[in-house]
């Protein structure tokens, strides 16, 4: 005979079995690509979670990101919708996000690539043995043009060289336990924050797992990644925190 108690506990048991996954979108003036990239999410994410939420944040956007973003936060149950009246930065959208964040394991994804089915297995199977999961481009970097990879792999070298790592690339797709992330998320308002994460979660002892995954080029719109305000910006933040760093 099976009693209340013995069907309350299989339930309990199989819910915290389940997976669970935010989806942090960071998007300044993506109109073009913002919909499609959380639609997506949405159709792909759900084969390997069994609870998706997706947050799109819309980080002061001058074009019509921020419409787009509430039409799918009213379409959809699961897409959470945030407005940034300025444009404060892809760390700030990050920490925005993650107030909002309410899963097991938190994301962060650009709002111009689509993750693959293998993308979302690879990283929730080495979720489970590690802290943080981040993915290499690796592929990506040996076929950009020469300005861009000197760029990347100069950014990268120095990264590492100052803050005693060794991981290929920082600044692609992470995903964290939410549990941990207020004991390491970062203060930087540019897209240092990713590394600064890193550093913070390594000083405190946490697994770090870096793994290949696949990188489509974006359909359209600018990256701006490489513009000379992005790098300048990154590299202030940079050595801002290291002698920061050393001060303390």
């Amino acid at each position: 005979m099976t009693t209340t108690a013995t069907v309350e506990s299989s339930e309990k048991k199989e819910e915290d079995a389940a997976v669970s996954l935010s989806i942090i979108v960071p998007a300044y003036n993506e109109e073009d690509l913002v919909a499609h990239t959380v639609k997506h999410l949405l159709k792909t994410a759900p084969r390997w979670a069994d609870y998706v939420e997706v947050i799109v944040v819309n980080d002061g956007s001058a074009d019509s990101t921020g419409r787009i973003v509430n039409k799918l936060a009213a379409k959809y149950e699961n897409v959470v919708g945030v407005q940034q009246e300025k444009n404060c930065g892809f760390g700030e959208a990050v920490r925005t996000g993650f107030k909002h964040a309410t899963k097991t394991y938190v994301m962060i994804c650009p709002a111009d690539y689509r993750l693959t089915l293998e993308d979302f297995n690879i990283y929730l199977v080495l979720i489970k043995y590690a802290d943080i999961v981040i993915g290499y481009r690796r592929h990506r970097r040996l076929q950009l043009p020469f300005y861009n990879k000197l760029v990347s792999s100069t950014y990268h070298l120095f990264v590492n060289l100052m803050f005693n790592l060794n991981f290929f690339d920082i600044n692609w797709i992470h995903m964290y336990k939410r549990s941990q992330m207020e004991s390491f998320l970062g203060k930087s308002e540019g897209v240092f924050l990713l590394a600064e994460n890193i550093i913070r979660a390594k000083h405190l002892g946490l697994r770090i797992v870096g793994v290949d995954v696949n990188y489509t080029e974006r359909e359209s719109g600018v990256p701006t990644g490489v513009q000379p305000k992005t790098i300048l910006k990154t590299i202030r933040e940079l050595l801002v925190f290291f002698f920061n760093r050393r001060q303390d």
